[in-house]
């Protein structure tokens, strides 16, 4: 059994707070998840406002159905602002675990009108919001989403307008003449809304040169015209629109949920229910997050108070709720003001039995830390003895852990982590063995016969434990056809050899381990944590505090991840571009094993279920780009996008190709014109940058082309043979850019009112002399500002010294650098009281031996 951990102070009313009900908490039956509490609702950390809320009414610990009407679901829009903070605020809402744009506001500075689209029960997405600088040259365009593109098409002979078209799919949508300082704004029906704002760009200065003539962009904001329609009676999922209006949307379940243990249920959009596989109930809800990105997982939000964050309320930490294992908790035992003190963040976690995936081979100790799941010993199972790796104070990560089914061919290989490959070498002439061979960086480390039904163990020594299994493979089934030979592989298990050492005394960040055993691990904080406003402050590696930019001393934990994906990625390989109405051979694989039965989809057509070795075939009868998915339980989604050409256009569409990748003004580049299809080298094409003919192609489809203006640049092509291309390129300036290196704090400790003394080495990487200001940033304010003037290449080192008047921690930035120093209340008589005292002391003593003689 898992630990039991106490519960956060405002989960102290047991009705919110964590992000799973479980019934062995004693929880209340009518329960709900905020905004607050689960970080798959939208949640402005500043303002302490949230959107979206989901109460639940159970009928006891034990039932398994949430009747019809008992699960609630309420939103509100609330206002943020734009990334460009001279357009002011619109109006976003959380909206099924999902940000919608809900409307503008009259603080909206591009738009005279108070436009709520939710009003009218529509809400879309937010594809754009930057208020990123860039330069764009005549010809040239701005990609935008949904098709969309903004070209400049001519600057006026004065400089100060210029005149821009902005096309959809290739076709005009509208004409426009916009001068410098001033906003393009695309104006177009939403849905019921007329002369809704859809795209927004601020020029904010127009060049007219002798040769180019340029724009310089800054602040993008664009809404999607695909919106979600809302009306009374709608069902999105499992729940259905109770009402709705400009200021909240309401649904609940039209029909009963049921609890199956194991089970995994949408409740609406990407809003789903996980349920423990275990007798005792054990639920919460999750966001689908199967797709590449990075995403936050955060702690219930903690208001001012002494608070404690488990697996329960805190996603980052690890935690399987099958078995109600969580192992990590983090408490703040006293909070004065803003400082946390020294000592008083406790970290704990402790090892618990958890099993395998693939549940034949038993379980394993596992251990939470820092918010990563780790080895931390075997049990007795058929392939090993006893192992703790936690005794020794070790820990080793867990790479795998899968029971996904893949099938592998004679020659194919299983990848494995760590450069480690398992080669499928033959299966013997009664199919009832394989032989196998293990690689290592292309190496060959190991051999092995596998008979069927068998394990395939590999021991390595790991860290201070000798031959320890740091790779398990179950062949399930060996199959000897006449044609192909293959094994079918269910459960893979893999550790690192690299362990991590955890020493008592050794810090984590700001925190230091107290003490470590076989049975736990505690660490408290090493020094006081100020939660400074708006700031992001490192605990110990990952985990991280971010505070509000608020008054009101409001912070949650989290932690980022690239993929919060169960299961290995799927992989897509087919050909880029296809021809219409031609049969298309399409291959899932999963670690170089094909996997069967993935469902694909090609665009919006299910083209049906992988066969057993990973393919599929299909044949486009629609021309265009096209996105192609694989979705198989156990792994996370695989997606390419694929172009289907008309069989006319197959011999003549043509691609175009920059290299290098990364282009540099003054850069002289190689162009390449190749045939779609098949990638061959096309001749006699002429090929112009920004309108202007560069060359024509030879033999080998090239052309040679120096730059000379940064910002985005337009190539295109024109021939009588093939159709035309085009490829925007931006190129960067050859200006002067900044590295930062070597920040050292000295001391690290101090005391009120002494000094502190902070340098850094900043080096021009750029290709032009440059000015920059280097700032001092302490808590996010900037301290002190130092002019250096520097050639390529050049480096200076600065050193700025403060003194501070308060205790605390703070925050130190220098560019890209961080780091932190701490401030303790002097305890000594400052120098100059010292000076004072001794000369009273002389004085009197004067007096004293005066008065003697």
């Amino acid at each position: 059994m898992a630990i039991v951990m106490s519960v956060p102070a405002t989960a102290q009313n047991n009705t919110t707070g964590n992000r799973i009900w479980s019934a062995d908490e004693s929880l209340s039956l009518e329960y709900t998840w905020t905004p607050q509490s689960y970080s798959g609702f939208y949640f402005d950390l500043d303002t302490g406002e949230g959107s979206e809320t989901l109460t639940v009414n159970l009928q006891s610990e034990t039932s398994r159905t949430i009747p019809a009407g008992a699960l609630e679901y309420s939103t509100t829009p609330i206002n943020t602002d734009f990334d460009r903070g001279a357009w002011g605020s619109y109006q976003v809402i959380g909206f099924m675990a999902e940000r919608y744009f809900a409307g503008y506001t009259n603080n909206t500075q591009f738009t005279d009108d108070d436009i709520s689209l939710m009003s009218n029960g529509q809400l879309t997405r937010v594809l754009i919001d930057e208020d990123e600088r860039r330069s764009v040259f005549a010809g040239s365009s701005i990609v935008l989403n949904e098709g969309y593109r903004l070209t400049i098409e001519e600057v006026d002979l004065n400089g100060d307008s210029v005149l821009v078209n902005l096309a959809r799919d290739g076709q005009v949508v509208d004409t426009a003449i916009v001068s410098g300082n001033n906003d393009y704004v695309y104006d177009t029906e939403l849905g019921s809304e007329d002369d809704v704002p859809l795209i927004a760009v601020h020029f904010s200065n127009i060049f007219r040169g002798t040769e180019t003539n340029a724009v310089f962009i800054e602040g993008i904001f664009q809404v999607s015209e695909n919106y979600v329609e809302i009306e009374t009676g709608d069902n999105f999922g499992r729940m259905e629109v109770q009402s709705f209006s400009e200021n909240e949307i309401t649904m609940e379940n039209s029909n009963s949920i049921s609890l199956s243990r194991g089970n995994t249920m949408n409740i609406m959009g990407r809003l789903q229910f996980v349920v423990a596989d275990d007798d005792t109930l054990r639920f919460g809800p999750v966001v689908d997050t199967t797709q590449p990105g990075t995403y936050e997982l955060r702690g219930t939000v903690a208001e001012g108070e002494g608070y404690v964050w488990t697996p329960l309320n805190f996603e980052g930490f690890y935690y399987n709720i099958d078995e109600g294992v969580g192992t990590e908790s983090l408490e703040i035992t006293s909070l004065s003001g803003r400082t946390i003190g020294s000592g008083d963040l406790v970290y704990r976690s402790v090892p618990q039995q958890v099993s395998f995936e693939y549940a034949p081979w038993g379980s394993f100790n596992v251990i939470g830390f820092l918010a990563e799941k780790y080895f931390a010993g075997y049990v007795d199972n058929r392939f090993t003895d006893d192992e703790s790796l936690l005794s020794g104070s070790q820990l080793s990560k867990v790479l795998v852990d899968s029971d996904s089914q893949a099938s592998l061919f004679t020659g194919s290989s299983l990848i494995l982590e760590e450069g480690y490959t398992l080669v499928i070498e033959e299966v013997d002439l009664d199919g009832s063995r394989v032989l196998v061979r293990l690689e290592k960086d292309g190496s060959e480390v190991d051999t092995g016969i596998i008979s069927s039904g068998g394990d395939y163990v590999y021991e390595a020594d790991v860290g201070d434990t000798d031959d320890i299994p740091i790779i398990i493979v179950h062949f399930r089934e060996i199959f000897r056809g006449t044609e192909s030979n293959a094994v079918f592989v269910e459960g893979i298990f893999q550790i690192s050899e690299n362990v991590i050492e955890i020493d008592s005394g050794e810090t984590f960040g700001r925190m230091e381990v107290s003490s470590i055993s076989s049975d736990e691990i505690v660490m408290a904080s090493d020094r006081s944590i100020t939660l400074s406003s708006d700031s992001s402050i490192s605990v110990m590696d990952n985990i991280r505090f971010m505070v509000a930019d608020s008054n009101v001393v409001r912070f949650y934990p989290y932690v980022e991840v690239t993929t919060a994906a169960d299961g290995d990625p799927l992989e897509i390989n087919m050909p880029r571009a296809i021809a219409q109405n031609r049969s298309v051979n399409i291959e899932v694989t999963s670690r170089g094993a094909a996997v069967e039965d993935a469902i694909v989809m090609f665009g919006n057509t299910e083209v049906g279920n992988t066969s057993a070795n990973g393919t599929i075939s299909f044949t486009p009868g629609e021309v265009g780009t096209f996105t192609v998915t694989a979705d198989r339980q156990g792994f996370a989604t695989g997606s390419t996008e694929v172009e289907v050409i008309s069989p006319d256009n197959v011999s003549r569409r043509v691609a175009i190709g920059v290299s290098p990748s990364e282009v540099t003004l003054g850069d002289n580049i190689n162009i390449s014109v190749t045939t779609l299809i098949d990638g061959r080298p096309v001749g006699d094409v002429e090929v112009f940058y920004d309108d202007r003919l560069v060359g024509t192609t030879g033999t080998e489809g090239m052309v040679n082309h120096t730059v000379m203006d940064a910002g985005v640049h337009r190539i295109s092509t024109s021939s009588d043979q093939y159709l035309e291309a085009e490829l925007n390129i931006e190129v960067q300036g050859p200006e002067a850019r900044y590295s930062y290196s070597n920040l050292a704090i000295e001391p690290l400790l101090a005391e009120t009112g002494d000094d502190v003394t902070i340098s850094a080495t900043v080096r021009n990487i750029g290709t032009e002399t440059g000015e920059e200001d280097v700032q001092l940033l302490i808590n996010g304010n900037v301290e002190a500002t130092e002019q250096v003037i520097l050639d390529p290449d050049q480096e200076k080192t600065l050193n700025f010294t403060v003194s501070m008047e308060e205790a605390g921690t703070y925050n130190v930035t220098i560019g890209n650098l961080n780091g932190t120093f701490e401030v303790e209340e002097s305890q000594g008589i400052p120098a100059a009281g010292i000076v004072i005292s001794l000369l009273i002391v002389i004085a009197v003593a004067l007096w004293v031996s005066r008065k003697r003689i």
